[in-house]
């Protein structure tokens, strides 16, 4: 068996598994990482999941390190920077009369990369935005697609609870939500604006009662 950590990024709830090394790793650590986008900064939501090495297909990476307050800091300035790009990218998208909608934009670790993040219905070409971006910041530009949930988790809030958005504060990956939820949990005639996250979609809080409710039939 081998033992990984599980990273979260900032741009998504999806988790991704990885080898601590030797570092002594605990949960809500901020880690430094490898990925296909290059390096990047993570929290740790677990640790010490067990996987079967015969269900490997490709190596985990190693965890670099765990991120300092340099690391930090120069996250936090790289995230600041790409912010003042999101403007442009508005204009760009408006004047290629392209269908979707600019979320933000982030510089990479290294300062080499714009990650632009939009959300969209359907599928865009952006090569021509892609080009006239490469232009004017002198930078590689990656287009990243991103659904209604990850830009509520980007973009942070309050639910009408009061409290931060769940996928700010907990989750760790899109639960499946359906009407039967609302429905069965509110036994009336659902009032959508009742069950409607910032997101758009229904709130991934009717998941965690209908937990409960099952648990207590169970009683």
């Amino acid at each position: 068996m081998i033992k990984v950590i599980g990273v979260q990024f900032n741009s998504s709830l999806k988790t991704y598994d990885f080898k601590p090394g030797r570092n002594k790793i605990e949960v809500n650590n901020y880690v430094v990482v490898e990925t296909v986008q290059g390096i990047e900064i993570g929290r740790v939501i677990y640790i010490d999941k067990e996987v079967s090495a015969k269900e490997v297909e490709e190596p985990y990476k190693e965890v670099i390190r765990i991120a300092d307050d340099k690391d930090l800091n120069r996250w936090k300035k790289m995230r600041e920077e790409g912010y003042q790009f999101l403007p442009l990218f508005r204009e760009k998208v408006k004047e290629l009369k392209l269908e979707m909608k600019p979320i933000t934009v982030e510089l990479s670790f290294e300062g080499d990369r714009a990650i632009f993040y939009f959300a969209a219905e359907n599928r865009v070409d952006f090569r021509e935005l892609i080009k006239v971006l490469s232009r004017s910041i002198k930078k590689q530009v990656i287009m990243r697609q991103i659904g209604p949930r990850d830009e509520a988790k980007m973009l942070g809030g309050y639910g009408i609870c009061g409290q931060p958005v769940c996928c700010v504060r907990f989750l760790t990956q899109a639960e499946s939500i359906s009407m039967d939820m609302a429905r069965e949990q509110y036994e009336t005639n659902v009032n959508a604006n009742k069950v409607t996250g910032l997101c758009g979609r229904l709130m991934c809080c009717l998941t965690f009662e209908e937990i409960d409710k099952k648990k207590g039939k169970k009683k």
